[in-house]
């Protein structure tokens, strides 16, 4: 892989069970957050290939044992998170304003699409409102929730 492509790949960390994995997105079709939402199949693929910060390796990671994929700026995070949680500087995104907590206590807002895809599906994507998090993306696997609540609409 040459460097060009390394610097497009997308920085991701998945958060499983068994620990977080950090790495770069090595599938072709989602090279990049624009093309991952524009040319997204109908469900999330069951299995993502990404190439491992610590070792370089290629591996094929299935979503099944996740909590979710975080299309992240940075792979440092931000460890000092405000946990206010109402962000009156959010993007203005149609959609559904959703909190969520997970299995691991972890609470989190976001947009998502409305859509009967939310609904049926095994996961969902959400577009965080918080202007300075890390994360500009996420794939949340709804297996690994306890708890959502609509907080509101965000019509455009």
């Amino acid at each position: 892989m040459t460097l060009a492509n390394v610097a497009k790949s997308e920085k991701v960390v998945i958060q499983s069970g068994s620990g977080t994995i950090k790495g770069y997105l090595e599938s072709p079709a989602w090279n990049t957050i624009e093309e991952l939402l524009s040319s997204a199949p109908q469900n999330f693929p069951e299995t993502i290939r990404i190439r491992r910060l610590d070792t370089d390796a290629i591996e094929d990671i299935d979503i099944k044992d996740c909590k979710a994929v975080f299309y992240v700026n940075s792979f440092d995070g931000n460890p000092v998170r405000n946990h206010l949680n109402f962000h009156t500087r959010a993007p203005i995104i149609h959609g559904i304003w959703m909190r969520f907590q997970f299995l691991d206590g972890e609470v989190m807002e976001g947009i998502v699409y409305n859509s009967i895809r939310y609904l049926v599906d095994p996961g969902f994507f959400v577009l965080p409102t918080d202007p300075g998090s890390n994360n500009k993306l996420v794939y949340v696997v709804k297996s690994w929730l306890v708890d959502h609540r609509v907080l509101g609409l965000r019509k455009l």
